[in-house]
């Protein structure tokens, strides 16, 4: 029988690719002006970048992409740091405990054989870590889950993850937050000694602020499914982001097919869109116009890859 686990603890959010094809922000070629769109409800986007499309040509402008990639990275390796911390603490009760370098973290939690209630509050957290030194934290993460049917062979949850997190880097001075809500729907099934699995994440919006830079996630949707052998990646959102001063739309035409024995998609193909549209063809879906992925613009191939490692595919699970 499968067991009530913690699937998916941790910040899962949706894929992201950055394209050497397209241009974003102040470096883009194409039109004068970024069309300006109504966009998703943000509380810390101040520049209303959700609002502001770029530009996705076939001319340069890549750098700030690749400065759009850099800031989901670093945001990512923090809010890591900071849930390995609390995960580290030597907790065996529901209670409040110092923090190595001075204030407190609090836990509380509730469970039963089917549900888990976790949450975790900091008051001028200050604690070490591997990427960014000394941190000092405040504000509170919540993890929810609850089995919602299990048989035999078979098992479901539903989760989520509430944060709402403050704080400072003390090397740099600069101020971080997150602030945001992920839901989760996680689907097991055993048949002949084989598991196959369906995970899915709902964002509706979850913001990150790292100093100067500003990355958001919005109204986003993944879907991960297959076994340990083969499985598909689906992805749709909006990412919203200071590098790029403005917005992208993602979203797979094709699911992305992958399988233990290759190194990257088998196939599959990922549109971006903004002021302008782009896709990605990866392996098969590319139709021979290149070995790995093609990035096609307008209706035509305007680069091809031998190794997909050179799209700039970063995946967040």
């Amino acid at each position: 029988m499968i067991q009530l686990s913690r699937i998916g603890w941790g910040p899962v959010l949706p894929m992201v690719l950055v394209l050497s094809a397209c241009g974003g922000g102040s470096g883009g070629g194409g039109n004068d002006q970024p069309e300006e769109q109504t966009g998703p409800q943000l509380s810390y986007d101040r520049n209303d970048l959700a609002s502001k499309a770029v530009a996705i040509t076939s001319s340069g402008g890549m750098e700030s992409f690749q400065a759009l990639r850099g800031d989901l990275q670093l945001t990512q390796y923090l809010l890591y740091e900071i849930n390995a911390f609390s995960e580290s603490m030597p907790v065996t009760n529901a209670g409040t405990y110092p923090c190595e370098g001075g204030g407190t973290v609090e836990f509380r939690w509730q469970e039963t054989e089917t549900t888990l209630e976790k949450t975790t509050s900091f008051n001028q957290c200050s604690f070490n870590t591997m990427t960014f030194g000394d941190v000092v934290l405040s504000g509170s993460t919540r993890y929810e889950s609850a089995l919602v049917g299990e048989t035999a062979t078979s098992a479901s949850w539903k989760s989520s993850i509430t944060d709402d997190l403050s704080g400072s880097i003390k090397f740099s001075g600069e101020l971080f937050r997150f602030s945001g809500v992920i839901r989760m729907s996680d689907y097991l099934t055993e048949s002949g000694g084989v598991t196959s699995w369906r995970y899915i994440r709902d964002v509706k919006t979850y913001e990150r602020k790292l100093g100067n830079r500003y990355v958001a996630i919005a109204d986003a949707q993944n879907r991960d499914s297959g076994t340990d052998a083969d499985w598909e990646y689906e992805v749709r959102g909006t990412i919203v982001g200071s590098a790029i001063g403005g917005y992208v739309q993602l979203e797979t035409l094709d699911p992305l097919e992958m399988s233990e024995n290759v190194d990257g998609p088998i196939s599959g193909i990922v549109k971006l869109s903004s002021n302008g549209e782009a896709e990605v063809r990866f392996g098969s879906s590319a139709g021979g116009t290149a070995k790995a992925a093609a990035v096609w613009i307008d209706g035509a191939v305007v680069e091809s890859y031998e190794d997909w490692h050179e799209v700039g595919v970063v995946v967040y699970f």
